[in-house]
């Protein structure tokens, strides 16, 4: 991480004669110094609070933006001191879009003062905002926060439920969106083991289904813990699947459902990625480890209704 301000600051000596704009470089000083020590100590992103709800009402969107403070990629705070209501114009051109939170500088009109020798006022003060603005995805912008990601396709707008970053929890930048995903998978196939122990499907303990198990036990324990960083995540939902693969490989074909899912088990653990992998991989495969949600739960609530006949 670099920081593109060369940090000068006045040197004051005696006789020295100020002026407006040594006093705006001592100000710039002490502001960049601050920025600097923000953006190396905590990076930049979302501190707290920020979180966006998309509205839709008739064919108008709004944007709920929760109250909470940023950083931006120089190092600024921007604050949003309550939850506000954003109207959104859907864009002409279909894609990925970015929501942004800008830290905003306008003069006071309230703080007039003569200009010296003259009959004019000026501002002598300066009112720092906050404003939030919806820009193409490619775009970076130095001065802004990212909030959140929105679809546009055919005049509609989706809320993209993907990670944005997080200043002081770089690591942990995706926790909200990947942990309720992995909980879920662990709290599903639990269900499902115990469904089967209550029928003859599971005579004999087999190897694969005490490792699974005790897998799920493990991550459970492990993700009790807040703060959860990505890296655990990713690597938590991996391990799991190559359980959950020795787990159904073997299982017989109670139904046309399960057979289904082992064999996309099959294809997500094929597809894990590797320890050296980036974390923009990782979330790749996620996407897919994510699908496997919806046809467990199927699962989960079939052999809630067919245990007792499997007896």
């Amino acid at each position: 991480m670099t920081f593109e301000h060369t940090l000068r600051r006045l040197n004051p000596f005696e006789g020295l004669c100020l002026t407006a704009a040594d006093l705006l470089e001592e100000q710039t000083y002490h502001r960049h110094n601050l920025q600097r020590h923000t953006l190396f100590l905590n990076s930049f992103g979302v501190v707290q609070g920020l979180q966006v709800e998309l509205e839709q009402k008739k064919k108008k969107y709004n944007a709920i933006i929760k109250g909470g403070y940023g950083i931006t990629r120089a190092g600024q705070g921007v604050q949003l001191r309550q939850d506000v209501s954003v109207s959104l114009e859907v864009p002409k051109a279909d894609g990925e879009y970015m929501l942004w939170l800008f830290h905003v500088e306008r003069p006071d009109q309230e703080s007039g003062r003569p200009i010296f020798d003259t009959g004019d006022l000026k501002e002598a003060r300066i009112v720092e905002s906050a404003a939030p603005r919806m820009l193409p995805m490619e775009e970076e912008h130095d001065d802004g926060v990212a909030l959140c990601r929105i679809n546009v396709r055919l005049g509609r707008m989706v809320q993209v439920q993907l990670p944005v970053p997080r200043a002081g929890r770089q690591g942990r930048a995706a926790e909200s969106y990947l942990k309720p995903r992995v909980v879920e998978f662990i709290r599903l196939n639990r269900k499902v083991i115990a469904n089967l122990f209550r029928t003859q499907t599971l005579k004999e303990q087999s190897i694969g289904m005490v490792a699974f198990l005790g897998a799920l036990i493990s991550a459970e324990f492990l993700l009790i813990e807040e703060g959860t960083s990505d890296r655990v995540l990713y690597r938590t939902a991996g391990s799991l699947i190559t359980y959950s693969h020795d787990f159904y490989n073997p299982l017989p074909a109670t139904t046309d459902r399960v057979a289904q899912f082992t064999d996309f088990v099959r294809r997500v653990n094929a597809e894990v990625p590797g320890t050296d992998q980036t974390d923009e991989t990782w979330l790749r495969w996620f996407q897919q480890f994510e699908r496997l949600l919806q046809p467990l739960q199927r699962i989960s609530e079939e052999f809630e209704r067919t245990v007792e006949a499997m007896r």
